[in-house]
C-alpha cells in the first residue's frame, strides 16, 4: 500500500500534505512525538476484516496538545518531554517487571527541574543495521495484457504445487503475500489508479503491471475472491486500499471478498504488541529489510516499465509480508490461525533459503557521515543573517560540504541517500522539521543544557565587573573579525576587494548567556561593537573597530600631505577637500574594521590614493575650463577612459606607471577640449596599418 500511513516506516506520508492557512495543530490528532512514533497514533480506523481498532491519540496528556500553541516550532521540542512521560504509563498485559522499570523512569523524569529543556532522543541517531535481507527467489514480471501472465501465475501459485512440494494436507491453506503500488498522490485532488500488483508465495514473487487497465484480470479476481483455502497476507489493508481497488478496477472488496481469508500483519502486530511498520517489524524479528523512501515514493506507472530498484522493492514487499505473517503467528499462536501457521511452518525452510543477506556497512557509514555533515550545515545556515534561526532543504542541498558528502556516498556504490524531509525525520533526535510561511524548514533540536536556542526561557544574566566586561568585548571583537558567513549569504560584487562591515546574528558566535551579558554591557556604551535587534534574527552585531585595526589617522595624514604637495594647498584646505569627498571618507572609515598589514588594508590604501589623484586632476581640469574643482570632479568621474587609466596607474609601478600618467594627461586634454559634453570622450583608436599591393599579395599567398 503505497500511501497508507501505517505501512510507511515514519511520517513521510505527511510530506504530501499541503498545509492550508486555517490548519491548526491543536485541533489535529497527529501530535508530534520523538522520532516518528506519533505517526502510529492514528484515529479510529477499520481493519481489513471490519475490526474496530482503538485510537491512541486521545490518551495523550493535555499539556502535549496545548503545547502545539507555542510560537513557531517549539512544540516539537516540548512534545519530546510530554510523550516521554506518556510512554511510561503502565499498560494492561505487560509484565510486572516492565511496569516497574517504567515507573522508575517516570520518577527520574519527575525529579528533573521544570525549566530544563526537552530531552533529546538517542544520541546515536536512527538504527541502521550493518546488514539487511532481500528476496532472492524467482521474480516474474508481466503486464496485465500479456496472455502468458495467467498461465505463469496459475503454475506457480496453486495449492497442488504447494502440497506436492511439502506433502501438505488438503485442509492446509496456500499462503500468498499481497500488495499494491501506484503513482504517489501528492495533491489532495490526486487519485492515481493502482499501477502494480505484487504477489508472493514461498519461492516466487509475481509482479503484475496494471497501467491502462480498467478491470482486474480473471486470475487476480479469482485469487482475491477465494475463500480460506488461500490466505492473503496484507499490510495495513484498510478503507483507503479498498477505495483504490474500487476506483481503479471497479472491484468492491466488501461485496466480493471473503474477509476471513485476509490476514493483516499490521493488525496482528498490534494485537501482539509488536512494532507494526514493515521495517520495524523486520528489525524486531532480527531480519531487517531495506525500504528506500526514494523508491517507495517513485513513479510506479512509468511507461518504460519498472526500474531494477522498483522491481526489487516490489518483490521484497510482497515476500516479507508473507514471511512476517508466519513470524507473528509463531510469536503468539492462536487457535484461529493454527492452520495458517502450520502451512507457513512447512514452507519456512524454503522461504529462508530465498532470503539473501546484503552487507549494509558502507551505506550505514555514508548515512552517518552525511548526518554529521548536515548537522554542521544546519548549524551554520541557521546562524546566518536573515535565516530566522532555521534553514530549508534547498539551502542544505546547495551547501558545498553536503554536496561533497552526497557525491562521495554515490561513488562508494552504496544505496543512494537523498537529503529530503524523510532523511531529516529519520534524524529527529538532532533535527526539528516544521512549517513556516508555507515552507518546510529545519533547525537543530535543543540540546540537554539548553545552549544554542535563543527562544528558550531566558535567565537574568549575572552582572559583570569592569574587567570582565572589557574581556567580553575583546572576545566578541575577535569572534566578529573571524566570522565568515556562508557563501550563499555573502553579499559581494564581482572582483570587489574592499571589505564591508556586515551584521552578524549573535547566536552565530555567542551562547544565550553570553548574548544576554553582552546586551547589558553594550547598554552602558561601547565604541567597537554596534548592535541592533531584528524580529527574526534577534540581536545583530557589527564590528566598528577591529581589535588590531589599521592606523586610520596615519592614512589620513599621508593622504592630506600628498594632496597638499600636489596642489600646493594648505594642510587644512587639503584635509577639508578630502573630508568633503564622500567616497574617500567611506573607504577611510573601513580602515577601523580591517587588520593592520592585511591585504584588505593595502586595497583600501590604493583606493585612498586613487581618490586623492581624482581630486588633484579635478583641480587641474577646473583651471583649464574655468569651473570649480567640485564640478570638474563630477564630470571627470563620468569618463570611462579616465577611470580605466586611473586603475592602471594605481596598480602598476615604474615605467608602466609613468606611461599611465602620461596617458592621463592626454585624457585630461581631451576632456577639456570636449567640455562640458565629456560623456562621449573615449580612448582614441590606434591607426590602421596601410595595406599596399605587396602586402595584400603576401596575405593571399599565405592563405594558399
Amino acid at each position: 500500500m503505497a500511501t497508507d500511513p501505517l505501512d510507511m516506516e515514519d511520517d513521510s506520508w505527511a510530506d504530501t500534505i499541503v498545509p492550508s492557512q486555517d490548519y491548526r495543530l491543536d485541533e489535529s490528532p497527529f501530535v508530534p512525538e520523538p522520532e516518528d512514533a506519533w505517526a502510529d497514533a492514528l484515529p479510529v480506523r477499520l481493519g481489513s476484516c471490519g475490526t474496530r481498532l482503538a485510537a491512541t491519540w486521545h490518551r495523550m496528556p493535555p499539556e502535549l496538545i496545548t503545547s502545539a500553541e507555542l510560537p513557531d516550532d517549539l512544540w516539537a521540542d516540548s512534545a519530546c518531554k510530554a510523550s516521554a512521560s506518556t510512554a511510561t504509563q503502565p499498560s494492561e498485559g505487560k509484565p510486572q517487571q516492565q511496569q516497574q522499570q517504567q515507573q522508575q523512569q517516570q520518577q527520574q523524569q519527575q525529579q528533573q527541574p521544570t525549566g530544563a529543556p526537552a530531552p533529546v532522543a538517542s544520541a546515536g541517531g536512527p538504527d541502521i543495521p550493518d546488514e539487511y535481507y532481500t528476496f532472492s527467489g524467482r521474480v516474474l514480471e508481466f503486464h496485465a495484457s500479456d496472455e502468458a501472465a495467467a498461465q505463469a501465475f496459475r503454475e506457480r501459485f496453486c495449492a497442488k504445487r504447494f502440497r506436492a512440494e511439502f506433502g501438505a494436507r488438503e485442509d492446509l491453506p496456500l499462503l500468498v503475500g499481497l500488495d499494491f503500488e501506484w503513482k504517489p498522490d501528492k495533491k489532495a485532488c490526486d487519485d492515481h489508479p493502482i499501477a502494480l500488483l505484487q504477489l508472493a508465495c514461498w519461492d516466487t514473487a509475481f509482479i503484475l503491471r496494471t497501467t491502462g487497465c480498467t478491470e482486474l484480470p480473471a486470475f487476480v479476481r479469482e485469487l482475491l475472491e477465494s475463500g480460506t483455502e488461500v490466505v492473503k497476507a496484507t499490510a495495513s489493508f484498510d478503507l483507503s486500499d479498498k477505495r483504490k481497488l474500487k476506483n481503479s478496477f471497479g472491484w468492491d472488496f466488501d461485496e466480493k471478498a471473503v474477509a476471513s481469508s485476509f490476514l493483516d500483519v499490521a493488525e496482528l502486530a498490534m494485537e501482539r504488541d509488536v512494532p507494526h511498520g514493515m521495517l520495524r517489524m523486520s528489525k524486531f524479528f532480527k531480519l531487517p529489510m531495506q525500504k528506500s523512501k526514494a523508491v517507495g515514493s517513485s513513479n510506479w506507472a512509468r511507461e518504460a516499465g519498472l526500474t531494477p530498484q522498483q522491481r526489487e522493492y516490489a518483490a521484497d514487499d510482497a515476500f516479507f509480508q508473507l514471511f512476517l505473517l508466519g513470524k507473528l503467528l509463531e510469536h503468539q499462536p492462536t487457535e484461529a490461525s493454527a492452520l495458517a501457521l502450520e502451512s507457513w511452518q512447512m514452507a519456512k525452510t524454503a522461504m529462508e533459503k530465498c532470503l539473501r543477506r546484503v552487507d549494509n556497512i558502507a551505506y550505514r557509514a555514508s548515512f552517518l557521515e552525511l548526518r554529521e555533515v548536515v548537522r554542521g550545515a544546519v548549524d551554520v545556515l541557521s546562524k546566518a543573517l536573515g535565516s530566522g534561526g532555521c534553514t530549508n532543504i534547498n539551502s542544505l542541498n546547495r551547501f558545498g560540504p553536503v554536496q561533497k558528502s552526497l557525491k562521495a556516498s554515490q561513488r562508494q556504490g552504496a544505496s543512494p541517500i537523498l537529503l529530503n524531509a524523510h532523511f531529516l525525520r529519520q534524524n529527529a533526535d538532532i533535527f526539528v522539521v516544521f512549517f513556516r510561511d508555507g515552507q518546510l524548514r529545519v533547525r537543530l533540536r535543543v540540546s540537554e543544557d539548553g545552549e544554542g536556542d535563543e527562544e528558550w526561557e531566558d535567565a537574568a544574566p549575572e552582572a559583570l565587573s569592569d574587567e570582565e566586561a572589557a574581556k567580553l568585548i575583546v572576545e566578541v571583537q575577535e569572534l566578529l573579525a573571524a566570522y565568515e558567513p556562508p557563501i550563499e549569504k555573502r553579499s559581494t560584487v564581482l572582483n570587489r576587494t574592499i571589505p564591508e562591515a556586515f551584521w552578524v546574528p549573535s547566536r552565530a558566535i555567542l551562547t544565550r548567556v553570553q548574548t544576554a551579558q553582552l546586551e547589558a554591557v553594550l547598554q552602558a556604551g561601547g565604541e567597537s561593537i554596534e548592535a541592533t535587534y531584528d524580529c527574526e534574527d534577534g540581536l545583530l552585531l557589527r564590528l566598528t573597530r577591529h581589535p588590531r585595526a589599521a592606523d586610520d589617522a596615519k592614512h589620513m595624514e599621508e593622504s592630506v600631505g600628498a594632496l597638499s604637495s600636489a596642489l600646493g594647498l594648505e594642510l587644512d584646505e587639503a584635509k577639508r577637500r578630502l573630508g568633503a569627498d564622500e567616497k574617500f571618507m567611506q573607504f577611510w572609515s573601513l580602515l577601523r574594521t580591517v587588520e593592520t598589514g592585511s591585504k584588505e588594508e593595502a586595497s583600501i590604501s590604493r583606493c585612498l590614493r586613487a581618490r586623492s589623484r581624482i581630486l588633484t586632476d579635478a583641480q587641474r581640469l577646473a583651471a583649464k575650463v574655468g569651473s570649480s574643482w567640485e564640478e570638474a570632479r563630477e564630470h571627470l568621474e563620468k569618463v570611462k577612459w579616465y577611470r580605466q587609466l586611473l586603475g592602471s596607474a594605481m596598480a602598476e609601478q615604474g615605467d608602466a606607471s609613468a606611461r599611465a600618467a602620461s596617458e592621463i594627461e592626454q585624457c585630461l586634454a581631451a576632456v577639456a577640449a570636449a567640455w562640458p559634453e565629456v560623456k562621449d570622450v573615449a580612448r582614441p583608436k590606434p591607426p590602421n596599418k596601410k595595406s599596399g599591393p605587396d602586402q595584400k599579395r603576401r596575405k593571399l599567398n599565405h592563405g594558399k
